[in-house]
C-alpha cells in the first residue's frame, strides 16, 4: 500500500511539475494556471546584490571548514577503529567503490587498467583522472593528487555557488545556499577521489555564464563538464532554453532579421552546440581504447547491470531493496536504498515548491538532475549524484530565508546525517 501511494506521488508530482516547467519555457506561465488555480508564476520578490570579496572569502570557508571536518574525521576514524593513524589507513578510509577506480585509471591509464583482459573502466569518464595525472608531474603521491583536485575543485564550488545565488537571489540566500551544500549528508563525496568536486565546478560556471550570456566561457565550460560526467551535455539544452527565452528567435525569424539570427548562429548557438564536443571526445576515447566508440554502454550492462529505464521502474526496485536486502547486506536498507527513496521524495517536493518560483531555466536543469540519476536499471548511487543539482540548496535557502528557525533545524539535521554517513562509509557500509 505505500508502495504504491509513493510511486504514486511520485508519478502525478513528476507530470505536474513538467507540465508547469513547459508552460513557463513556452512564455505561457501567466495565462495557464496550475491544477489549484493559482498562476503558474510567483515571483519571490528577491533582489540580487553585488557579490563581493568578503562574500567569496566567506563561502570558501564554509568549504574549507566543511573538507577540515570530513578529513578530521576520517583520521579519528583510523585512530579509533583502525590500526592507527597512518598515511596508508588514511589513503584506505577515502579509497572505496568508484574512488578506486580513478586512482587506478589515473595510474595505469585506460588500456592498461583491465579486468579480466576487459578494460571496462572505460566507462568512467576521464577528464579528472587526467587532471589527477597533471597534478602526478610535480607531486608524487597519487590519493594527494586526488585529493587535491577535489579539494581546489570543491572550494571554488562554494565561492561560484555564492556568487550566482547572490547575484540572482540576494546575499542572505547565496550564504544559506552555501552552507546547505556543505552540509548536505553526502557532501563528503566531495572530498573523496570522485568526480563530485569537479562537476558541480564546471557546471556551476557554465550555468553561470548562461545566465549572464556569455556563451563562449560557457560552451568551453560545458564541454568539460561532458567530458567529466555524461549530463554535462545537456548545459546545452539549458543553455539552449535560456537562448530562446531571452533572444526569441521565432520573433526574429518573423521580422525577418536575417543578420541578427547569423550572428546567433555564430556568437550564441555555436558554442552550445561546442558543449558537444566533451562527449564526442569520450566516444573517441572509447573507440581509441575498445575500437568502438559505444563499448561504454555494453561494459556498463554487462558489469555494472546499468542502462537507462523509467523513474518509476527505479523507485519501484529502491523500495524492493529496502524491504528486501540481499542476505549479508541488511545494512544498505539504511545506507543505500532507503535514503535514496527519501532524498528523491525529498527533492520532487522542493521541485513542486520551485517550479512556480525559479526562473524556468533553473528548474530545468534541476529536472535533468533528478531524473537523469533516478532513471537508472541499478540505482546506486543517486545519492552522491544528487550533490550536484546545485538549484536544490538554493531553493533551500530561498526557503530558509523566510523560516529561519526550519532552515537552523534542517542544517542540523543534515549536519548529523552527514557525520552517520560519513562513518558508515569508512566502515565500508555501502555508502556510494
Amino acid at each position: 500500500m505505500l508502495r504504491t501511494l509513493y510511486l504514486t506521488f511520485a508519478a502525478l508530482g513528476t507530470a505536474v511539475c513538467l507540465l508547469a516547467l513547459a508552460a513557463r519555457l513556452l512564455g505561457l506561465e501567466r495565462r495557464v494556471p496550475d491544477p489549484l488555480g493559482r498562476a503558474l508564476c510567483k515571483p519571490l520578490g528577491l533582489r540580487g546584490e553585488a557579490f563581493t570579496r568578503s562574500d567569496g572569502l566567506r563561502a570558501a570557508a564554509w568549504g574549507a571548514g566543511m573538507l577540515c571536518l570530513a578529513y578530521g574525521a576520517s583520521v579519528l576514524y583510523c585512530g579509533i577503529f583502525d590500526d592507527g593513524v597512518t598515511w596508508a589507513n588514511f589513503c584506505d578510509a577515502w579509497q572505496q567503490y568508484d574512488a578506486y577506480h580513478y586512482l587506478h585509471l589515473a595510474q595505469d591509464g585506460y588500456r592498461n587498467y583491465t579486468e579480466n583482459g576487459k578494460p571496462l573502466f572505460v566507462v568512467f569518464f576521464p577528464l579528472y583522472p587526467w587532471l589527477m595525472r597533471l597534478f602526478h608531474l610535480v607531486i608524487p603521491s597519487w590519493a594527494v593528487c586526488g585529493h587535491l583536485v577535489s579539494s581546489l575543485c570543491y572550494v571554488g564550488s562554494c565561492v561560484m555557488l555564492a556568487r550566482l545565488a547572490t547575484e540572482e537571489f540576494g546575499r542572505r540566500v547565496g550564504a544559506l545556499s552555501v552552507a546547505f551544500l556543505t552540509l548536505y549528508p553526502f557532501s563528503f563525496f566531495f572530498a573523496s577521489l570522485h568526480t563530485e568536486s569537479l562537476f558541480l565546478l564546471l557546471s556551476l560556471s557554465s550555468f553561470y555564464c548562461i545566465r549572464r550570456h556569455r556563451w563562449a566561457p560557457a560552451g568551453v565550460l560545458g564541454a568539460l563538464a561532458a567530458l567529466t560526467r555524461m549530463q554535462g551535455v545537456l548545459l546545452a539544452a539549458v543553455a539552449f532554453a535560456e537562448y530562446c527565452l531571452t533572444e526569441r528567435p521565432l520573433q526574429k525569424l518573423r521580422d525577418g532579421q536575417w543578420g541578427a539570427l547569423w550572428r546567433d548562429v555564430w556568437g550564441k548557438l555555436f558554442w552550445m552546440a561546442f558543449m558537444g564536443l566533451g562527449t564526442l571526445m569520450y566516444l573517441g576515447l572509447n573507440w581509441f581504447v575498445t575500437g568502438n566508440p559505444f563499448q561504454f554502454t555494453i561494459y556498463q550492462r554487462e558489469r555494472w547491470y546499468q542502462g537507462f529505464a523509467l523513474f518509476t521502474n527505479s523507485l519501484a526496485k529502491l523500495w524492493n531493496g529496502f524491504l528486501s536486502p540481499s542476505e549479508g547486506y541488511e545494512f544498505a536498507a539504511w545506507t543505500t536504498w532507503g535514503p535514496q527513496l527519501a532524498l528523491f521524495l525529498f527533492c520532487l517536493i522542493f521541485l513542486l515548491y520551485g517550479v512556480r518560483r525559479l526562473p524556468p531555466v533553473w528548474t530545468l536543469y534541476y529536472v535533468i538532475c533528478i531524473y537523469l540519476n533516478y532513471s537508472l536499471n541499478n540505482p546506486l548511487s543517486c545519492c552522491r549524484y544528487i550533490a550536484c543539482a546545485f538549484p536544490l540548496p538554493v531553493l533551500l535557502a530561498i526557503a530558509g530565508q523566510r523560516r529561519p528557525q526550519a532552515a537552523r533545524f534542517l542544517l542540523a539535521a543534515f549536519g548529523v546525517l552527514q557525520g552517520i554517513f560519513l562513518l558508515a562509509y569508512f566502515a565500508e557500509k555501502h555508502v556510494c
